[in-house]
């Protein structure tokens, strides 16, 4: 997906906030270029962006298997 549509999946204002991101390790680098010379562009994979948003560590699915769910309501 290009930046602003990166940026707008992120919640960033704009590419700018998206760009300050990038570089501070809070947003997935671009992950390829479309066009070339002064028309190239940054462009950001979905499942990557996916990822980096939720890392495994942040799934913990065994912590959840043989909870009682009633306990929940």
């Amino acid at each position: 997906m290009r930046a602003d549509m990166a940026a707008a999946y992120l919640d960033y204002r704009n590419t700018g906030e998206l760009a300050r991101a990038v570089v501070r390790g809070e947003a997935p680098p671009p992950t390829g270029y479309h066009g070339i010379g002064r028309a190239r562009e940054p462009v950001w994979s979905k499942a990557v962006i996916d990822n980096f948003t939720a890392p495994a560590r942040a799934l913990d699915l065994d912590r959840s298997e043989g909870k009682d769910l009633s306990s929940l309501v």
